[in-house]
């Protein structure tokens, strides 16, 4: 039988969950996350975790019987402001070995990250989390439309309707808004503002220091929604950028990556490295995958020492050098025309080309290389698939509070998000949403299928697209 861990993920801002957090999502081999606890950490479970919301307490005594390592996610602290000290009980009257490992709550994340000192020496020394009568300072949650009704309380109880104030929407997440005024004035004023939601008031001392402290309101992408749809495994660096500039990210992957099998033609073309004269990755999937077909065929990077290498984009050349090789050539031409003209000053007569790539993709590259003498093998390494589930997500966002931006870093993302919606819905579903795109050639794919584009990176990396995020937003 396996432990059970109960695991508080924090407020929901990936960067506030803690290290054994994080360690118990890698190493689980089944991931329950309950109501109202964020997803974000979720791309951070094992490829072959089951991961699915909690339906019952039963469900994770039968896994942990079963030997399963089962981690349950909560918001904030599983012992605090949730269910997890129900569960816990269930456990261990079922005689199921747990552990709970403790998180931030959104009560003391939110104010901190707008900006509001929770305790001032000589000021504010006490804190109370609720309906709670004598502290200086007091954090209460309310839900959609309970403003009013929680303001009306504390001025019930006593409170002076000077006394500074703030309401924080999105509590937690990256992209967190506050409004402050006296207490009295604070519902009239969220009003005004045409604000909704859960939210959380906070009333003391520390909130007059708001407009001083908050650096988070201050970020060039604070308030901003962005959609990655770039494949899960590939999301981290991307997002933390987007979150360290303020920005509040939704992740729906449009595409994943599906290695070939190592077949006869794949352990041909690797036999043949040592005649094999250049050797051009199209992209850095197609680098690690080729990596693992060598591995897995008993060879290394030693098998490339006579092959001059190509990489098409920066993100390509960073991932060869990651295994320990520097490419002779870096182009940011990702069609084949270009690649062709980078590769002008080549000789290529008599020399045989091998390009890893996706099984589907354009064929031009072969008959313009050989024009010039070369012999060039395409060997596609992966299919780049559409995950099951994606189209739903993507209405249920889009049908919902939407984003305003979207981002594509491929070719495939932009085919495979345009294939989830019904062709005379598209424009009008995606609302006021701008298009971002890593490079010219996807951008030409999603004007071909019907989108406006906005945003093209200069610089064909997840860094060039969000620097160029930035400097629209700068702009508006």
């Amino acid at each position: 039988m396996s432990k059970v861990k109960l695991v508080g993920v924090g407020p929901g801002h990936p960067g506030l969950a803690t290290v054994q957090a994080v360690e118990a999502i890698k190493d689980a081999d089944v991931i329950r996350h309950s109501d109202g606890c964020g997803v974000d950490l979720l791309h951070l479970a094992a490829a072959t975790a089951d991961v699915a919301p909690f339906q019952s307490t039963d469900e994770i005594v039968r896994l942990a019987r079963a030997g399963k390592r089962v981690s349950v996610l909560f918001p904030g602290n599983p012992y605090a402001f949730s269910n997890g000290s129900e569960v816990a009980e269930k456990l261990e009257r079922a005689g199921v070995d747990f552990e709970a490992v403790p998180g931030l709550i959104i009560e003391l994340a939110a104010p901190v990250m707008s900006g509001i000192p929770l305790t001032i020496e000589g000021r504010s020394a006490s804190i109370g989390f609720g309906l709670v009568k004598g502290a200086e300072t007091v954090v209460l949650r309310l839900a959609s439309g309970w403003w009013e009704s929680g303001i009306s309380a504390l001025l019930s109880d006593g409170r002076d309707s000077e006394t500074p104030a703030a309401l924080i929407l999105n509590p937690g997440q990256p992209g967190q808004h506050r409004v402050s005024a006296p207490l009295g004035e604070l519902a009239r004023k969220a009003t005004t503002y045409g604000l909704r939601g859960d939210a959380l008031l906070v009333l003391g001392p520390g909130v007059v220091m708001a407009d001083r402290l908050d650096t988070m309101s201050k970020r060039p992408l604070h308030g901003r929604r962005v959609l990655i749809t770039r494949a899960r495994h590939q999301v981290d660096p991307f997002r933390r950028e987007l979150v360290e500039l303020g920005a509040s990210v939704v992740e729906i992957p449009t595409i994943e990556i599906q290695p070939m099998p190592l077949d006869d033609r794949v352990h041909k073309a690797i036999s043949h490295l040592e005649v094999t004269a250049l050797v051009i990755f199209a992209s850095a999937n197609a680098v690690d995958i080729f990596f693992q077909m060598l591995l897995a065929s008993d060879k290394d990077a030693r098998a490339l020492h006579g092959s001059k290498l190509c990489a098409i984009g920066q993100e390509t050349a960073e991932s060869l050098k990651r295994h320990g090789l520097r490419p002779e050539l870096i182009t940011s031409e990702y069609t084949a025309e270009g690649l062709a003209k980078a590769l002008e000053g080549w000789e290529m007569d008599g020399m045989h080309v091998l390009v890893p790539r996706a099984e589907v993709a354009r064929d031009a590259l072969p008959s313009l290389l050989a024009n010039r003498g070369a012999e060039v093998e395409i060997l596609p390494v992966y299919r780049a698939m559409c995950p099951s589930g994606t189209g739903d997500a993507l209405l249920r966002l889009f049908n919902a509070e939407g984003v305003d931006v979207i981002t594509f870093t491929s070719s495939s993302t932009v085919t495979n998000f345009v294939r989830a919606f019904p062709d005379d819905r598209l424009p009008a579903v995606l609302g006021d949403a701008e298009i971002a795109c890593m490079g010219p050639v996807t951008a030409d794919v999603a004007r071909k299928l019907g989108l406006t584009v906005s945003i093209v990176a200069r610089e064909y990396t997840t860094h060039g697209l969000v620097q160029a995020i930035a400097e629209s937003a700068a702009r508006k």
